[in-house]
């Protein structure tokens, strides 16, 4: 991971690492579906691993059109029909066999993610070795509380490690301030003097809280 890449990420208004994923994640989405749209191949292969995880589903869904899913999906569609009917003869016979969802260690997305992930905060964590990126860090929007977390799980000096600590401290101080004044001069009816930060406090907030929502499944791990 190049240095200026990263630097260019400090100055998103948002986690730097779920910024990163999801451009890997639009990437990898595509990718999946053009395969998934034009080769036989890539759909009997989807259909025997068992397609994604429901979120991963759906946000795959959002790169296609109808005409795509159609085609991406009627293997599996296929697959888990005739799974069905075996499940119906083992029932009738007197045994028992439950329906299962795709689970994260099997959706291939869900992997991708946690490996992109990690490899990020590697990278990430070394790039703030030196002090005048974390200086260019404390200038941030900062990392979500989970790869804070995955951050501070990697080698560092301690002395480092409590910096960032105190500017994700300081960050959500802020954060919750803008909130407060954001509420404020709404009851004042004093829209018009809302500043940048205090417009986006909500959604700064929830993404710090939680990782932005197209990076993160319900499905996933905690790590």
């Amino acid at each position: 991971m190049i240095e200026t890449k990263i630097a260019g990420h400090l100055r998103i208004r948002s986690c730097p690492a779920c910024h990163y994923l999801e451009q890997q994640l639009a990437e990898r989405f595509a990718e999946i579906q053009g395969l998934l749209s034009r080769s036989e191949e890539a759909q009997i292969g989807y259909a025997a691993e068992g397609g994604f995880c429901p979120l991963h589903t759906w946000q795959l869904a959002q790169f296609s059109s109808p005409r795509g899913i159609s085609r991406g999906h009627a293997a599996i569609m296929r697959r888990l029909s005739d799974r069905l009917i075996r499940m119906g003869d083992t029932r009738a016979s007197g045994e028992c066999l439950s329906v299962s969802l795709k689970e994260p260690d099997g959706c291939r997305v869900c992997r991708f993610l946690a490996d992109e992930g990690a490899r990020y905060i590697t990278a990430f964590c070394v790039f703030l070795e030196r002090d005048e990126h974390l200086e260019s860090y404390g200038r941030s929007h900062g990392l979500c509380l989970r790869h804070l977390r995955q951050a501070l799980a990697r080698p560092m000096e301690e002395a480092r490690k409590t910096r960032i600590i105190r500017l994700a401290a300081d960050r959500f101080r802020e954060i919750g301030e803008s909130m407060l004044r954001y509420d404020q001069k709404l009851g004042e009816l004093q829209r018009g003097l809302l500043s940048r930060d205090e417009k986006d406090a909500y959604r700064r907030g929830l993404v710090m809280l939680s990782g932005e929502r197209t990076v993160f499944s319900p499905f996933m791990k905690a790590n």
